[in-house]
């Protein structure tokens, strides 16, 4: 899986809110636009990185995995 920043700050920003995120607060949070958050999460879905239901009002919240959490230790985050 090849290594993406952004990706990365996403999954750790999930990491650091174990209770799950909007996808339109962690774009805030970390200062990207919405689309690429939702990319990310999209991906991160797809290779069970993260769960996530994306709804039309922003309202579905996202959590890291098991398997996202390892993904970060592999990468030293």
């Amino acid at each position: 899986m090849p290594i993406n920043n952004d990706r990365n700050q996403v999954l750790v920003a999930l990491r650091d809110h174990p209770q799950g995120v909007r996808s339109s607060e962690l774009g805030e949070m970390l200062g990207l636009p919405l689309d690429a958050v939702e990319r990310h999460l999209l991906y991160c879905t797809d290779y069970a990185l993260a769960t996530w239901e994306k709804k039309k009002d922003r309202t579905g919240l996202a959590t890291i995995t098991n398997r996202g959490r390892d993904y970060l230790t592999r990468q030293g985050l």
